[in-house]
């Protein structure tokens, strides 16, 4: 059922290269930016959820610190008054969307990057990248650009926060595509492209919301 899964998917990149004159390069960007478009509605909502749980979570801060003081000798009962105190403000586990993301992520993108990598030893030169079947330092660099661009743009980041962790996904992005064939890579470039345009969108639905904007 997987081979069907991947054979499925790689079939829809040779298409793609013929519809894109040829272009196996083209065909994974092409691919990348089709589903994370297709799941941008659910990616979004995701994000905004997250903020809007963070902004919640802020606010009951002072709270929360009476809360440690006032059953600072019985840890079990200062759980139950978070938890009491969490419901009454209707904040929950957080969990039923992130897990359907992943859900939903996981197994088509091990899919996607086991079609590329049958695809890629046979394809040829993209831009300006010799061959997609070998890592490229350009494309890494490209890469860990818009990572940062979208650390940047992610309200739900302080800026403390981002101070500290800033530079942990961009360089975690740079060094896994700087050892990836270049096909694969083109693919987590165009999945970051549009991961930017999320975190512009984000950003914009915080401020419109007029709350925790940056």
């Amino acid at each position: 059922m997987w081979s069907m899964f991947v054979d499925g998917l790689s079939s829809v990149l040779a298409q793609l290269a013929t519809w894109l004159d040829g272009s196996y390069g083209a065909a994974v960007i092409a691919l990348a930016v089709l589903v994370r478009v297709g799941m941008l509605p659910m990616t979004l909502k995701h994000a905004e959820q997250g903020w809007w749980r963070q902004q919640q979570l802020l606010a009951l801060k002072p709270k929360l610190a009476r809360l440690k003081e006032r059953h600072a000798g019985d840890p079990a009962a200062q759980a139950r008054a978070m938890q009491a105190l969490y419901r009454e403000h209707g904040l929950t586990g957080g969990l039923g969307s992130g897990l359907l993301v992943a859900l939903v992520q996981a197994p088509l993108g091990a899919g996607i990057y086991a079609a590329i990598r049958q695809g890629v030893a046979g394809a040829g030169s993209f831009l300006w990248i010799p061959k997609l079947a070998r890592p490229d330092a350009w494309l890494a660099l490209v890469v860990g650009v818009l990572s940062f661009a979208a650390l940047l743009l992610n309200p739900a980041m302080s800026e403390q926060t981002r101070t500290l962790l800033q530079w942990l996904p961009v360089v975690v992005s740079l060094l896994m595509v700087w050892h990836l064939a270049a096909g694969l890579g083109l693919y987590w470039a165009g999945s970051s492209g549009v991961n930017l345009l999320q975190m512009a969108m984000l950003r914009r639905r915080v401020r419109s919301r007029g709350v925790g904007a940056v």
